[in-house]
């Protein structure tokens, strides 16, 4: 049963709180049935926030009101996206304990901030500010990059909770790796369906005959490249037996590789970055074209200490 909603700025989710964020988009709303179904499972409680944009600042009497009636016009438009939300939530997820807030923006500082104290943070591909595109906008881009807990961004988010297409996961070895490896077992847990752990061991420019890679000694290569899914594996396996495996090695790029299998996918889960890059903020090449391109929902798992 829902709890009794909270509007006011202020509310925190609690460690164990899964987080979605919604405007009056579709995509959000995706993203809001996506989050419920985990919480469910999880048993976790759902925290749905509305980050309300930040006004321009006004310096004469005259705009001052505008800015008052303003900043009424959004805080009415929140209270009904908020009360949409839990319409939603009570018809078709009766079960997940819920709180609602709505947020001072900017939208992507709010959403930062409560995922300080979030399990993992929730959002659309899209919001209702988007205009006609594939790609994840600004809101999400910068949380993606930012958030202190995992980051799911949902495109395709609502099916049915029968859905029983496979979790994909990213492993190239690197901590963050082993991290998604860790929260892909956990959903495919979850939801009692299959695990694809996918490596790239190579790239688009593998293959080349003139190149001197020709040279390689590529069986050696691909069994130490076996070597490092096993080692990324081999803890998670013990912790979820009930989880059936399958492992993928190709020599091939990781981004055009996780996007082919991707489309198959329930939800495909990467590290933020790879063992390739330089440590940062920011996400790397292979989460970045995930994150706008994937047909399904993507996580990204961070460094919270990043």
């Amino acid at each position: 049963m829902a709890n009794e909603p909270e509007t006011a700025s202020g509310v925190l989710p609690g460690p164990d709180a899964i987080v979605v964020g919604v405007d009056e988009s579709d995509s959000a709303f995706d993203a809001l049935h996506w989050a419920a179904r985990v919480a469910g499972r999880r048993a976790a409680p759902l925290h749905v926030v509305h980050a309300l944009p930040t006004p321009g600042v006004f310096l004469s009497e005259a705009a001052v009101l505008i800015q008052a009636q303003f900043t009424e016009t959004l805080q009415e438009a929140a209270k009904q996206v908020l009360a949409r939300a839990r319409t939603a939530m009570e018809s078709d997820h009766p079960d997940v304990a819920f709180t609602t807030g709505a947020y001072p923006g900017p939208s992507a500082a709010a959403l930062i901030d409560v995922s300080e104290d979030a399990a993992l943070l929730v959002l659309g591909a899209t919001g209702s500010g988007s205009i006609g595109t594939a790609l994840v906008g600004s809101t999400g881009q910068r949380v993606a990059n930012h958030s202190r807990c995992p980051v799911t961004i949902c495109r395709g988010g609502r099916h049915a909770a029968a859905d029983t297409r496979p979790v994909v996961v990213g492993v190239d070895g690197s901590e963050l790796s082993v991290r998604a490896v860790g929260a892909a077992f956990e959903y495919a847990s979850l939801f009692d369906v299959p695990l694809i752990v996918v490596h790239a061991w190579g790239s688009d420019r593998t293959a080349d005959p003139h190149s001197a890679s020709r040279l390689a000694d590529w069986a050696a290569i691909e069994t130490a490249e076996r070597a490092v899914v096993s080692e990324s594996i081999a803890g998670w396996v013990e912790d979820y037996p009930d989880v059936e495996i399958v492992t993928e090695l190709n020599q091939a790029g990781a981004g055009r590789l996780l996007l082919a299998y991707a489309k198959q996918a329930q939800l495909v889960v990467v590290g933020s970055r790879g063992r390739s890059r330089l440590a940062g903020v920011l996400l790397g090449s292979t989460s970045q074209n995930l994150v706008h391109h994937a047909p399904c929902p993507v996580m990204i798992c961070r460094d919270p200490t990043r």
